[in-house]
Protein backbone atom coordinates (compact mmCIF):
# COMPACT_ATOMS: atom_id res chain seq x y z
CA UNK A 1 0.00 0.00 0.00
CA UNK A 2 1.31 3.13 -0.81
CA UNK A 3 1.93 5.84 2.14
CA UNK A 4 -0.61 8.84 2.37
CA UNK A 5 0.26 11.98 0.57
CA UNK A 6 1.47 13.80 3.16
CA UNK A 7 4.18 11.90 4.50
CA UNK A 8 5.83 11.71 1.07
CA UNK A 9 5.44 15.15 1.22
CA UNK A 10 7.44 15.42 4.79
CA UNK A 11 10.11 13.60 3.00
CA UNK A 12 10.42 16.12 0.06
CA UNK A 13 10.77 19.00 2.54
CA UNK A 14 12.73 17.74 4.69
CA UNK A 15 15.24 14.64 3.39
CA UNK A 16 17.78 15.42 1.06
CA UNK A 17 18.06 13.26 -2.13
CA UNK A 18 20.67 10.85 -3.20
CA UNK A 19 23.74 12.56 -4.13
CA UNK A 20 24.29 12.01 -7.95
CA UNK A 21 26.54 14.04 -10.53
CA UNK A 22 23.58 16.30 -12.17
CA UNK A 23 24.22 16.72 -16.01
CA UNK A 24 25.83 20.31 -17.07
CA UNK A 25 24.69 22.58 -19.07
CA UNK A 26 25.16 22.15 -23.08
CA UNK A 27 26.77 24.01 -25.40
CA UNK A 28 24.62 26.14 -27.93
CA UNK A 29 25.04 26.67 -31.23
CA UNK A 30 23.62 29.52 -31.78
CA UNK A 31 21.89 30.55 -34.80
CA UNK A 32 20.16 33.76 -36.24
CA UNK A 33 16.59 32.96 -36.63
CA UNK A 34 13.42 32.37 -35.19
CA UNK A 35 11.17 31.59 -32.53
CA UNK A 36 11.51 27.70 -33.37
CA UNK A 37 7.90 26.99 -31.68
CA UNK A 38 8.67 27.30 -28.50
CA UNK A 39 5.85 29.73 -27.08
CA UNK A 40 3.61 26.78 -27.98
CA UNK A 41 4.78 24.87 -25.43
CA UNK A 42 3.17 27.48 -22.57
CA UNK A 43 -0.58 28.04 -23.50
CA UNK A 44 -1.53 31.23 -23.86
CA UNK A 45 -4.70 32.67 -22.36
CA UNK A 46 -7.03 30.93 -19.75
CA UNK A 47 -7.08 27.63 -19.04
CA UNK A 48 -7.62 24.93 -16.22
CA UNK A 49 -5.78 22.20 -16.12
CA UNK A 50 -6.86 18.88 -13.56
CA UNK A 51 -3.87 16.08 -13.25
CA UNK A 52 -3.17 12.97 -11.12
CA UNK A 53 0.21 13.20 -9.81
CA UNK A 54 2.20 10.96 -8.52
CA UNK A 55 5.24 11.51 -6.60
CA UNK A 56 8.43 9.72 -5.96
CA UNK A 57 11.63 9.38 -4.25
CA UNK A 58 14.86 8.41 -5.54
CA UNK A 59 14.20 5.30 -3.10
CA UNK A 60 10.93 4.35 -5.14
CA UNK A 61 8.90 5.82 -2.05
CA UNK A 62 5.83 7.58 -3.16
CA UNK A 63 1.87 8.97 -3.01
CA UNK A 64 -0.58 9.63 -5.53
CA UNK A 65 -3.01 12.97 -5.53
CA UNK A 66 -5.01 15.38 -7.55
CA UNK A 67 -3.56 18.38 -9.06
CA UNK A 68 -5.83 21.89 -10.14
CA UNK A 69 -4.21 24.61 -12.17
CA UNK A 70 -5.57 27.54 -13.61
CA UNK A 71 -3.95 30.06 -15.57
CA UNK A 72 -5.05 33.52 -16.31
CA UNK A 73 -2.90 36.35 -17.63
CA UNK A 74 -0.20 36.29 -15.21
CA UNK A 75 -2.00 34.59 -12.15
CA UNK A 76 -1.62 31.09 -11.84
CA UNK A 77 -3.24 29.43 -8.97
CA UNK A 78 -2.90 25.62 -7.66
CA UNK A 79 -4.23 22.87 -5.56
CA UNK A 80 -3.47 19.76 -4.53
CA UNK A 81 -6.06 17.08 -3.25
CA UNK A 82 -6.43 14.00 -2.11
CA UNK A 83 -8.53 11.50 -4.42
CA UNK A 84 -11.22 11.48 -2.04
CA UNK A 85 -11.49 15.44 -2.97
CA UNK A 86 -9.78 16.98 0.88
CA UNK A 87 -7.49 19.85 -0.11
CA UNK A 88 -4.08 19.39 0.97
CA UNK A 89 -2.71 22.50 -0.34
CA UNK A 90 -3.78 25.97 -2.30
CA UNK A 91 -2.18 29.11 -3.41
CA UNK A 92 -2.09 31.69 -6.19
CA UNK A 93 0.86 33.30 -7.45
CA UNK A 94 1.07 36.79 -9.53
CA UNK A 95 3.67 38.34 -11.47
CA UNK A 96 3.51 41.58 -9.43
CA UNK A 97 1.92 40.33 -5.99
CA UNK A 98 4.16 36.86 -5.57
CA UNK A 99 2.50 33.98 -3.82
CA UNK A 100 -0.52 34.02 -1.43
CA UNK A 101 -1.09 30.48 -0.17
CA UNK A 102 -4.89 29.98 1.04
CA UNK A 103 -4.80 27.10 2.47
CA UNK A 104 -2.25 24.35 3.69
CA UNK A 105 -2.63 21.46 6.21
CA UNK A 106 0.55 20.45 7.85
CA UNK A 107 3.23 19.54 6.68
CA UNK A 108 2.59 21.51 3.54
CA UNK A 109 2.16 25.11 5.72
CA UNK A 110 5.67 25.32 5.15
CA UNK A 111 6.86 27.95 3.03
CA UNK A 112 9.66 25.90 1.37
CA UNK A 113 6.79 23.33 0.24
CA UNK A 114 4.84 26.25 -1.58
CA UNK A 115 7.70 28.43 -3.20
CA UNK A 116 8.99 24.97 -4.54
CA UNK A 117 6.08 23.72 -5.62
CA UNK A 118 4.90 26.74 -6.99
CA UNK A 119 8.69 26.74 -8.81
CA UNK A 120 7.61 23.65 -10.75
CA UNK A 121 4.20 25.13 -11.64
CA UNK A 122 5.81 27.93 -13.25
CA UNK A 123 8.54 25.95 -15.24
CA UNK A 124 5.56 23.91 -16.76
CA UNK A 125 3.27 26.82 -17.33
CA UNK A 126 4.92 29.93 -18.05
CA UNK A 127 7.59 30.95 -20.16
CA UNK A 128 10.81 32.32 -17.95
CA UNK A 129 10.31 36.10 -17.67
CA UNK A 130 12.90 38.68 -17.40
CA UNK A 131 14.79 36.80 -19.37
CA UNK A 132 17.01 37.48 -22.44
CA UNK A 133 17.15 34.87 -25.58
CA UNK A 134 19.04 32.83 -27.67
CA UNK A 135 18.22 30.24 -30.34
CA UNK A 136 20.37 27.89 -31.75
CA UNK A 137 21.34 23.60 -31.29
CA UNK A 138 22.37 21.49 -28.87
CA UNK A 139 24.27 18.53 -28.97
CA UNK A 140 22.01 15.97 -31.45
CA UNK A 141 21.40 19.06 -33.39
CA UNK A 142 18.37 19.62 -31.56
CA UNK A 143 16.57 23.17 -32.22
CA UNK A 144 16.43 24.97 -28.76
CA UNK A 145 15.50 28.47 -27.18
CA UNK A 146 17.84 29.21 -24.43
CA UNK A 147 16.59 31.89 -21.67
CA UNK A 148 18.82 33.38 -19.18
CA UNK A 149 17.73 35.26 -16.14
CA UNK A 150 19.32 38.29 -14.59
CA UNK A 151 20.02 35.63 -11.24
CA UNK A 152 21.92 33.52 -14.11
CA UNK A 153 19.14 30.96 -14.01
CA UNK A 154 18.98 29.44 -17.54
CA UNK A 155 16.20 27.52 -19.37
CA UNK A 156 15.91 25.63 -22.21
CA UNK A 157 13.22 24.57 -24.19
CA UNK A 158 12.88 21.90 -26.73
CA UNK A 159 9.90 22.40 -28.55
CA UNK A 160 10.44 19.62 -30.43
CA UNK A 161 11.22 16.44 -28.76
CA UNK A 162 9.74 13.00 -29.54
CA UNK A 163 6.76 15.01 -31.14
CA UNK A 164 6.08 16.62 -28.22
CA UNK A 165 8.64 19.12 -26.24
CA UNK A 166 11.23 19.68 -23.26
CA UNK A 167 12.05 21.91 -20.77
CA UNK A 168 15.72 22.30 -19.03
CA UNK A 169 16.85 24.45 -15.97
CA UNK A 170 19.84 25.32 -14.58
CA UNK A 171 21.30 27.48 -11.98
CA UNK A 172 23.47 29.88 -11.96
CA UNK A 173 26.06 27.26 -11.25
CA UNK A 174 25.18 25.57 -14.45
CA UNK A 175 23.78 22.20 -13.08
CA UNK A 176 20.45 20.36 -14.10
CA UNK A 177 17.96 21.53 -11.65
CA UNK A 178 15.21 20.36 -13.36
CA UNK A 179 13.95 18.54 -16.22
CA UNK A 180 10.24 18.41 -17.74
CA UNK A 181 9.69 15.59 -20.03
CA UNK A 182 5.96 16.14 -22.11
CA UNK A 183 4.78 13.02 -23.88
CA UNK A 184 1.54 12.49 -26.24
CA UNK A 185 1.19 16.37 -27.27
CA UNK A 186 -2.18 17.18 -28.70
CA UNK A 187 -2.73 20.51 -30.64
CA UNK A 188 -5.35 22.91 -28.84
CA UNK A 189 -5.38 26.61 -30.68
CA UNK A 190 -1.42 27.35 -30.84
CA UNK A 191 -0.67 25.41 -27.74
CA UNK A 192 0.84 21.80 -27.10
CA UNK A 193 -1.03 20.33 -24.47
CA UNK A 194 0.67 17.24 -23.12
CA UNK A 195 -1.11 13.58 -22.04
CA UNK A 196 1.46 13.15 -19.60
CA UNK A 197 4.31 15.06 -18.11
CA UNK A 198 7.15 13.70 -16.00
CA UNK A 199 9.30 16.54 -13.78
CA UNK A 200 12.17 16.00 -12.14
CA UNK A 201 13.98 17.71 -9.75
CA UNK A 202 17.37 17.50 -8.80
CA UNK A 203 19.73 18.56 -5.39
CA UNK A 204 19.28 19.05 -2.42
CA UNK A 205 16.17 16.59 -2.62
CA UNK A 206 15.95 14.08 -6.12
CA UNK A 207 12.06 13.48 -6.85
CA UNK A 208 9.68 12.95 -9.95
CA UNK A 209 6.42 14.48 -10.20
CA UNK A 210 4.42 12.02 -13.35
CA UNK A 211 1.01 14.26 -14.12
CA UNK A 212 -1.07 12.22 -16.24
CA UNK A 213 -3.96 14.68 -18.05
CA UNK A 214 -7.74 14.02 -17.01
CA UNK A 215 -9.04 16.81 -18.02
CA UNK A 216 -8.11 20.60 -19.80
CA UNK A 217 -10.02 23.60 -20.81
CA UNK A 218 -9.15 26.75 -22.57
CA UNK A 219 -11.91 28.96 -20.83
CA UNK A 220 -12.74 31.78 -23.62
Amino acid sequence: MKPPAFLLLILLLGLPGCAAQQPSLPELIAEAGEERGCASVFPQGRWEFVHTIEFSMADGSGATVLGVTSLAGEEIACALMTVEGFTLFEAVYREKGGLEVRRAVPPFDKPAFAAGLMDDVRTIFRAPSFATVQYGRVAGNIPTCRYTGAEGRITDILPAMDGCWQIRTYGADQALSRSVTGRSCRKEGESLIPEYLELKGFDPTNYTLKMTLIHVENII
